[in-house]
């Protein structure tokens, strides 16, 4: 298990720019050297692209290791990439394009935006094979800039209170602990880039940070 920290052209908030699940991390296509010589701590494959024509992976994808969800303005191109790595795609709509900052989910279930009607929950969980949850987190709908999950642990916002920590445990069926990243960002998935073998975290994160960010995804 490896935690590595990095930027992306200075930027701390490498949450932005990638994503992973256990067998590819996706990257921004005109990544810096930096970030991406530290992705190998996550032990896959990595492939550079972009989502919607952006580089903002971290906004723009969620997903496990069964689908992936992205804006219903990528290109076919872009989803064929994702195709190719062997998941299933759903495209989400307008107020909802940005997939990452909606979704989160690992292999044992998933949390949605609550706003999101249940025509595009039951998509969701057609593509990811698990039941989507619509619920808010610490006061946000935003719940996918709010937490990291995988089939190891999750990380959540720092104002969650312990009934939604709790409820968030039986949904992923994993543990999981409040966290911060890059010296009090409380929304984690904007600090870092997880998956179950690693994690790659923005170089602002302190030491406490990132141990608690260990523990919280069960990276011993």
């Amino acid at each position: 298990m490896m935690i590595t920290k990095a930027a992306n052209f200075g930027n701390p908030h490498v949450g932005l720019f990638a994503k992973a699940n256990d067998s590819t991390a996706f990257v921004d296509i005109s990544a810096s050297p930096k970030l991406l010589s530290a992705l190998p701590a996550l032990g896959v494959k990595i492939k550079q692209t972009a989502f919607g024509g952006s580089g903002l992976i971290g906004i723009y994808l969620a997903m496990n290791n069964n689908g992936a969800v992205v804006p219903s303005f990528c290109s076919k191109e872009e989803i064929s990439i994702l195709k190719a790595s062997g998941l299933s795609v759903a495209t989400l709509p307008g107020q909802f394009c940005a997939a990452g900052n909606n979704v989160s989910a690992n292999d044992f279930g998933a949390v949605a935006n609550p706003e999101m009607p249940r025509r595009l929950l039951r998509e969701l969980s057609d593509c990811l094979g698990v039941e989507v949850v619509p619920k808010s987190i610490a006061g946000f709908s935003t719940v996918g800039s709010c937490l990291i999950a995988t089939n190891k642990g999750f990380a959540v916002h720092n104002r969650a209170s312990e009934k939604e920590i709790a409820e968030l445990s039986k949904i992923f069926k994993v543990g999981g602990l409040n966290c911060t990243l890059d010296m009090g960002v409380a929304f984690v998935s904007l600090g870092a880039a997880a998956n179950s073998k690693g994690a790659v975290i923005g170089e602002a994160t302190s030491g406490f940070e990132a141990g608690r960010l260990s523990e919280a995804l069960g990276l011993f």
